[in-house]
């Protein structure tokens, strides 16, 4: 009685692997930027999808043979102007797809940045340490002007 029950249900086995584990790209909020992946054991519909990144990727699904070989893919990030200028912490998410059926899962850890008006408006570390240098050194001079301070020189 349990082996006909055992033959009924479709056994999935599959393997996915995505190469890098992390990608970080800047997209012109009235353009596009791509990105290269590798993709590795596995057979079947790779559909691809944005999470938190409120982007557009294109394609939406790759079929991928395996071989002993990585597959080579190209995913292109479409911008958005009406969004503006951030940065954006997510996951391209890959679901790889076996008879209609979720069989395995990936997500990559990606840092998009939509750029609208041609720059970016990162800054590294050191950039904000010499602003907030500069602001406190503004912020001492009109305290002591306010209130007469002086300071003696030896």
């Amino acid at each position: 009685m349990l082996i006909p029950l055992l033959l009924a249900a479709p056994v999935l086995s599959a393997s996915l692997g995505i190469s890098p584990s992390y990608t970080e790209l800047e997209v012109p909020g009235n353009g596009s930027a791509t990105a290269d992946f590798q993709v590795y054991y596995f057979t079947g519909d790779l559909q691809i999808s944005l999470v938190d990144i409120p982007l557009t990727v294109e394609p939406t699904t790759i079929h991928i043979e395996s071989s002993d070989e990585p597959t080579d893919i190209q995913l292109t990030f479409y911008g958005n102007e009406t969004l503006g200028s951030h940065t954006y912490d997510g996951y391209v998410r890959f679901l790889g797809m076996t008879g209609g059926t979720v069989a395995v899962a990936v997500k990559v850890k990606a840092k998009v940045t939509n750029v609208v008006g041609g720059e970016s408006f990162t800054m590294p570390l050191w950039g904000w340490i010499v602003i907030g240098i500069v602001v406190l050194a503004v912020v001492v001079f009109a305290v002591s002007k306010r209130f007469h301070i002086e300071v003696r020189r030896r």
